[in-house]
Order: structure tokens, then C-alpha cells, then sequence
């Protein structure tokens, strides 16, 4: 288990069997992390569970090796070897909370750049399930969604999100500058669609593993936010949307404390700032949390460690637990420090 940068992990990390976890710090952990320990050895042992059971299911229908473009509806896609996504796929639920997505790679998963996993009509992301025959990809700046059950490795390049987990059996799983955010299910009142009976095998703190309820989870990229329900399909029209705004901020000679307001609406949610000498930013903050509210919340992080005298670009962003991202302006601060300019002498002659 690697990490590169200022990654996130809302939920746990662990490694069984050895202890090669790197990276954290920078990287930040909110769970628990698990080097080797009894939960992450039954951890191991319920991904070959858990694997097992995607891979035996029975096909719903079959898919082509780029899933972009399409929506699907709850079921089992099957590619008979690699699997890519080069744009969005949006997964419905049809306003069945229960619904459960499972796509089983033949071979390889991945997901290009700027790619996305889009939620409708009550589609949750620990009911999504990708079973990859050897290793997944989640490409640079992408938004994915769903428990990734890889047989060898997984890797999320540069500033990928993941609402969901990602679990390798018998290789590396790398990260760079991410954010992996475990959700958990809406209880349905249907009947579902698919999920495993029985107990399930756990995860290292209890969540289920098998697919179903439960699971590890990312940023919720640009996934849509489900709506209420309305003739058994979930529509979008009376949901109250996050706001984000971006506001002024605190400069020192070597830090500062930016600040921000938001409207969180109808979801719970993270936020951080994003911050650099250009709009490419490449830094960011902490994430913090805030509950579903109707009323302004103003937020602040405070920065150290920066250059005197520069100028620095900030922004606000605000990812719902079930939603896309909301991004608040731009703007920018100049550090304190520069070098007072000496007043020029007055020229003259005497005599």
C-alpha cells in the first residue's frame, strides 16, 4: 500500500499479509489503519469471498469494452476481457435504493482522465461492484464509483477520486493525491434487487465486503445527486442544492487563512480548498465535514509553509455525499513580506 501526495482516505487502509504501507503521512487516514493485524488478515480472506461471489454471478447481459455513453439499469455485465471507460456511465436505479450494479472484467479495468461514474433515480455507491480480472486504472482527475475488486493491482493516478473501496488481492494498491471516501447504504424499503443473501464477510472495521450494503468511499465526483421519490421513480426537481462560495482571505508572510461559506442543503458532505501560484493549484487542504443544513456555514483553513511576498490562487470545493462536486470561484491572496520600497532622495545643488 503506497501513497504519493496529499491523499485522503475517509474510512480505514490496511495491508495483510507483510506491512509495506508508505505514504502516510502526507497521506491522512480519518479510520484505522491495519498493518498486518487480525482485521486486515480477515479482511484479506473476505476479498476472495467477496471476489468469488461477482465473479460467479449470472450475466444479465454482455458489454463492450468501452462503457462510455451508456445507461444501465440494476443487473450483471459481463466483457470476456478488458474493460474501459473513456467519458460517463450512468448507473439508475430506477428509484430502488437497492438496486446493485455488478461488472465483471474479463481482464483490465480502466478508467481514462476526466472520466466519470454518474448516480441516478436512487443508485447508491456501495451497491456498485466491478470485479477485474487482473488490475484497474482510475485515470488522472476521474470520478469513480463503486467497491473495486481487483485480482492483482489497483492504482488511482493524480487527483482521482473513489466513492467507494478499492481491494487487491495479490498486488499493490497505489495512490496519488486522492481521495477514497466510504459511504454508507440508505436502508431500502423494497425488495431490492440482487442482493446476496446470508451474512456477509466483513471489512476491516465490520463493513460488508460481499456485494451489498456497505463499503469504503471516494469524493462522489460528479455523480447526481438522487432526488425524492415520485411515483416509484426519484427525480431531482425538489432537491436543495449545496452552494459553495469562495471568500476573502488572511494573509501572514509565510501562511494565511482562507475562508468560505456554504449552503450544504439536502446531503452531508466534505469540503477542502484547493490552492497555488496558478489556477492548476495543486495543493489542498484538509477536509472537513458538514451535516444536511438549509442555513450558511462558514468554513476556514488555515495555510503554513508558503512563500513570502507570492501570490497565491484559492478555491472552495464542496463534494455531497451523493452528488457533483460544487466549485467556488476563484480568487487570490499576496503573502506578506515583500521588501519596503525606500523613498527616492529629492535631487539638488548647492552653492
Amino acid at each position: 500500500m503506497s501513497n504519493t501526495g496529499p491523499s485522503t482516505i475517509l474510512g480505514d487502509l490496511g495491508v495483510a499479509p507483510g506491512n509495506a504501507i508508505s505514504g502516510f503521512p502526507p497521506g491522512t487516514v480519518t479510520g484505522t489503519i491495519h498493518d498486518n493485524d487480525a482485521n486486515a488478515l480477515q479482511a484479506a480472506s473476505d476479498l476472495v469471498t467477496a471476489y468469488d461471489d461477482a465473479a460467479g454471478r449470472r450475466t444479465t447481459a454482455p458489454i463492450t469494452a468501452d462503457l462510455a455513453g451508456r445507461t444501465l439499469v440494476s443487473g450483471v455485465y459481463t466483457a470476456t476481457s478488458s474493460l474501459g471507460l473513456s467519458g460517463t456511465l450512468t448507473l439508475d436505479a430506477k428509484g430502488d435504493p437497492g438496486a446493485v450494479f455488478v461488472f465483471q472484467a474479463g481482464s483490465a479495468l480502466t478508467a481514462g482522465s476526466g472520466s466519470s461514474v454518474r448516480l441516478v433515480n436512487g443508485a447508491q455507491a456501495c451497491n456498485v461492484f466491478w470485479k477485474v480480472g487482473s488490475s484497474a486504472t482510475i485515470g488522472m482527475a476521474s470520478a469513480f464509483t463503486g467497491t473495486i475488486l481487483a485480482r492483482t493491482s489497483i492504482s488511482l493516478t493524480t487527483s482521482a477520486t473513489l466513492d467507494g473501496r478499492a481491494l487487491a488481492r495479490n498486488g499493490a494498491v497505489t495512490l496519488d493525491s486522492n481521495t477514497v471516501r466510504r459511504s454508507t447504504c440508505a436502508t431500502s424499503t423494497t425488495s431490492g434487487s440482487g442482493t446476496p443473501g446470508g451474512t456477509p464477510p466483513t471489512g476491516p472495521s465490520g463493513s460488508q465486503a460481499t456485494p451489498g450494503p456497505g463499503g469504503d468511499a471516494g469524493d462522489g465526483g460528479d455523480s447526481e445527486a438522487p432526488g425524492t421519490s415520485t411515483g416509484g421513480v426519484a427525480t431531482t426537481s425538489s432537491v436543495v442544492r449545496p452552494t459553495a462560495a469562495t471568500t476573502a482571505a488572511t494573509p501572514s508572510t509565510t501562511g494565511g487563512v482562507l475562508t468560505g461559506t456554504i449552503v450544504p442543503g439536502a446531503f452531508d458532505l466534505i469540503y477542502r480548498f484547493e490552492y497555488g501560484t496558478s489556477r492548476r493549484y495543486g495543493r489542498r487542504t484538509t477536509p472537513g465535514r458538514l451535516p444536511a443544513d438549509a442555513t450558511s456555514r462558514r468554513v476556514r483553513r488555515a495555510l503554513h509553509n508558503l512563500d513570502p511576498c507570492t501570490t497565491y490562487h484559492y478555491r472552495l470545493i464542496v463534494i455531497p455525499r451523493s452528488g457533483r462536486r460544487v466549485l467556488g470561484r476563484d480568487r487570490t491572496f499576496r503573502t506578506e513580506g515583500c521588501a519596503a520600497r525606500r523613498p527616492r532622495r529629492s535631487g539638488g545643488f548647492a552653492g
